[in-house]
């Protein structure tokens, strides 16, 4: 069984001090009364959906549904940078549908399809604001790897974030699934995976994703947590402008393009790692300089939440 992610969806198992022990306490007494099914906590104008009092999903503020809270989420939205007009994303995983609030508002003429397998996050869809359906918008309950088996889409951008109560779904971050992505992509789309593991599984990610993307492809850390933002780009390398990285901030001032842009990382495209081993072992090497620990990652929901408010 994969063990619960070290990261902001699972806060934060090191040190668990009084207050948030009581916090976890607040949490498991709700978890009853939802026998077991994701749930949601208020607190002051934030609301939060749990898949269990360890491991949080989503966060929204009540008084702007549409804002990226998380900082991963906004690192997410660097594809931005390699791909600014997206016409359909393909997103795997809803969540609390904080990317598909942000997209579906701020990218008007774009078309968003979104697969998610566990029914009761659709059914709290309208308790984080999500739109409903409509001819823009497509939420589908499914299981990503046989509906895209069944399915073909022509994306421009595929997301992947899908999570459960274990952490990362393993069957979503295989080769074979790598593969129905790519497929999955007009010629110069671009899939952006949201992972979290140890430097040596996200080195054999890394590894997959540059074979079945040519190469083409970068990443960065979030950095309110351990989470490995991930950029495979299909086709020709994009390269990334300061006209465009500028037009896009001011078009996304909260995104942050420019600090974005210096902390990512790739290998070569060019270098010859014919040898799988000396490709692991360069990427364990990047990996390293950021999947560091790092005073800046809250180490638990008090902490978090005051990160929030400055």
């Amino acid at each position: 069984m994969t063990k619960p992610r070290q990261s902001l969806s699972s806060l934060f198992l090191k040190q668990v001090p009084a207050t948030e022990r009581e916090h976890i306490r607040r949490l498991e007494e709700i978890q009853k009364t939802h026998e077991g099914r994701p749930f949601h906590f208020d607190d002051g104008n934030l609301r939060i959906m749990y898949l269990n009092p360890k491991c949080m999903q989503s966060a929204m503020k009540l008084d702007a549904p549409d804002e990226l809270v998380c900082a991963y989420s906004r690192t997410v939205m660097g594809l931005l940078m390699f791909h600014p007009q997206p016409r359909h994303i393909l997103l795997i995983g809803l969540g609390g549908g904080s990317l598909v609030k942000y997209c579906y508002r701020h990218l008007p003429d774009c078309r968003i399809t979104v697969l998610e397998i566990n029914a009761d996050v659709i059914a709290m869809r309208e308790l984080f604001m999500l739109p409903p359906d409509d001819d823009r918008l497509q939420v589908i309950h499914c299981d990503a790897v046989t509906h895209l088996q069944e399915n073909t889409y022509d994306a421009d951008v595929l997301l992947l974030d899908a999570y459960d109560e274990n952490g990362l779904v393993a069957d979503l971050n295989t080769a074979e699934f790598y593969a129905v992505c790519h497929a999955n992509l007009v010629a110069n789309g671009i899939m952006v995976a949201n992972v979290w593991g140890k430097p040596s599984a996200l080195a054999g990610m890394l590894s997959r994703l540059r074979q079945q993307f040519a190469r083409q492809v970068s990443w960065t850390r979030s950095p309110d947590s351990y989470n490995l933002i991930v950029y495979a780009i299909k086709g020709i390398s994009i390269s990334i402008e300061e006209n465009a990285v500028k037009a896009l901030s001011d078009q996304h001032p909260t995104l942050q393009f420019h600090e974005l842009q210096s902390r990512m990382l790739s290998l070569s495209s060019s270098a010859d790692y014919a040898d799988q081993e000396k490709e692991l072992a360069a990427l364990k090497l990047s990996l390293g300089t950021i999947m560091v620990p790092d005073v800046n990652v809250p180490q638990n929901y008090a902490d978090w939440k005051k990160q929030l408010d400055q």
